[in-house]
């Protein structure tokens, strides 16, 4: 009876490792077009959200459409979404609405981050620490509850209909993601105690689905400063 509760701690522990990983110097491959390969990410908490802020880093060679960061709800299938429509335009989407801003293909690591806040409906976009002109939408929305928050495609449902045409394929790092409106220029000094992420990538509960996404080691440092001058090198 001991040696069977001694198992059955074991395996509790195995699945909190395994649903808790520190991602700090890895990244998430995807390696072929599919529908069946992705990663959804789970959340410390599930809204409704007035405010978020959304970072995250990606490499790839993909000279069509994809999505960075779909999260859906019962209500709106792009409550929040990145995504990238070729050749030259990054989607932003807020409860179903969507804004596009200008973004050259590049084949080289990518840093973005968004931050919306409903109470004004200002959303900032900053590419590789360049803020792109602020643009109001939704103002007084409010994200819905019970979010499935999926990398690697695009939910046209909650938490599928996926098109392998929208699939990503490359590399994805370093995703955060707080429920409030963060100035980016501030989220990695040693000062930001007060805000937690909800999204850590350096705790990061996911799940992991199909054979063509691994976790990798990162094999190139990306880093960047935050400048509020739009150039047209982002």
């Amino acid at each position: 009876m001991e040696k069977m509760l001694m198992l059955v701690l074991f395996l509790i522990s195995a699945v909190e490792i395994r649903s808790q990983e520190d991602m700090n110097d890895k990244v998430f491959v995807f390696s072929e077009t599919s529908i069946k390969s992705y990663v959804c990410l789970i959340p410390e908490s599930d809204g409704p959200y007035a405010a978020l802020t959304v970072c995250l880093k990606f490499y790839t060679e993909l000279a069509r459409d994809y999505s960075l960061f779909s999260l859906a709800t019962t209500d709106k299938d792009n409550d929040f979404l990145l995504y990238y429509s070729h050749p030259n335009k990054l989607s932003v989407g807020i409860g179903n609405e969507e804004l596009y801003f200008s973004m050259e293909r590049r084949v080289e690591w990518t840093a973005l981050c968004v931050a919306w806040n409903s109470e004004s409906g200002e959303l900032d976009l900053w590419i590789n620490g360049n803020l792109k002109p602020r643009r109001i939408v939704r103002k007084g929305y409010t994200v819905n509850a019970k979010p499935i928050i999926i990398i690697g495609q695009e939910q046209d449902s909650y938490g599928g209909k996926f098109d392998a045409s929208q699939s990503f394929v490359g590399e994805i790092s370093d995703i955060q993601m707080w429920d409030k409106f963060m100035d980016p220029a501030n989220i990695y000094t040693p000062d930001n105690n007060v805000y937690r992420p909800i999204i850590n990538w350096n705790k990061l509960q996911y799940e992991s689905k199909g054979d063509n996404v691994a976790v990798l080691a990162q094999m190139c440092k990306f880093y960047y400063s935050f400048n509020c001058f739009y150039t047209n090198n982002a």
